[in-house]
């Protein structure tokens, strides 16, 4: 019998996610998770910057913002989406974040599965043409992190002109951004960790830098796992070993519809997750510790933040669906 991944190449047109959000708020982060789980040759990345219609110099000369769908080429997106959910290949365009310039169209043909990053993914007029749709929604003061260190470090773009940008594009991101969360199948709220207030008085296991808190909202499942998704091990609750972390999950209506939400602070342990670990192999075939070989400091707490346990639900959701696609074909 065929397994997940023989599955997938045999059937003909690609598996199709959405991820959404604003610039530098970790869309890249949940495309590289989905990645990890299923494996990175079965998986490709389009990123919706080269459908813009100014480079970053007529920008400046404009005054635009590429939040703006108007200065984006989404005519050209809607054709290409639908020739990629057909298996066809197409003329992707580039654009290059260094020189901020566009280089020249490449030729993409579709692998079982596309992820498209974007500040515009999840519009409605795409939304019948993916399978699993991922909006980011980081915290401003996370979002501001994150786009510094990403924007100023990495791409080396002048600071006070990036202030001056992000500042524009509150309002911009409110009016033409943010709603596409309220279509998506997972939402993922990144928050600056609280888990120090919970300690009496001072937390002993100091938190890694980069630990968040994360707020998961997952419209729910409608089938039952046969093995426990989380597996406790409750007597290491109660030593001053153990690693420092909160879970709670809160059944909700958000924007009228009926979905799980999932609060994750802390480190959790790599032994807490075992039987989430399990259901993932079952599926994909693919040993966690191979995924988890690209989260180097994870591995060298021997713990998860709540960002990269995000990732694992999120991946694992996503599984149970695509799988249940594929079996019922």
């Amino acid at each position: 019998m065929p397994n997940f991944r023989e599955k997938l190449f045999s059937a003909g047109k690609p598996i199709i996610i959405g991820i959404a959000g604003d610039s530098g708020s970790g869309k890249t982060t949940y495309s590289n998770g989905i990645r990890r789980l299923i494996g990175i040759d079965m998986v490709q990345t389009i990123t919706m910057d080269g459908y813009h219609r100014e480079n970053r110099q007529q920008r400046k000369a404009s005054g635009r913002l590429p939040l703006d769908p108007e200065v984006n080429n989404l005519e050209l997106f809607f054709q290409h989406l639908k020739q990629l959910k057909n298996g066809m290949p197409i003329e992707l365009p580039i654009y290059n974040h260094q020189s901020g310039d566009f280089g020249k169209p490449v030729t993409f043909t579709p692998g079982p599965i596309v992820i498209i990053e974007g500040l515009h993914a999840l519009y409605p007029e795409f939304d019948d043409f993916y399978d699993f749709k991922i909006f980011v929604d980081p915290s401003r003061d996370v979002k501001w992190e994150w786009k510094y260190q990403r924007d100023v470090e990495a791409r080396h773009h002048n600071k006070d002109e990036l202030y001056q940008e992000m500042l524009a594009r509150e309002t911009a991101y409110k009016r033409w951004i943010d709603f596409q969360k309220t279509n998506a199948n997972a939402i993922i709220k990144i928050k600056p960790s609280t888990l120090s207030e919970f300690a009496r008085y001072e937390s002993i296991n100091k938190l890694p830098s980069e630990c968040y808190r994360v707020e998961l909202i997952m419209e729910p499942t409608s089938e039952k796992s046969e093995s426990e998704i989380m597996h406790f091990d409750m007597p290491s609750l109660f030593t001053a070993e153990g690693e420092p972390f909160l879970i709670a999950s809160v059944p909700s209506l958000y924007w009228g519809k009926k979905m799980s939400v999932i609060h994750i602070d802390g480190s959790i342990a790599e032994s807490t997750i075992s039987g989430l670990e399990k259901n993932i192999f079952q599926i994909t075939n693919i040993p966690v510790e191979e995924m988890l070989k690209f989260m180097p400091k994870a591995m060298e707490h021997e713990a998860l933040t709540g960002v990269q346990l995000a990732q694992l639900l999120i991946g694992w959701r996503f599984l149970e669906i695509v799988n249940s696609k594929l079996t019922i074909k």
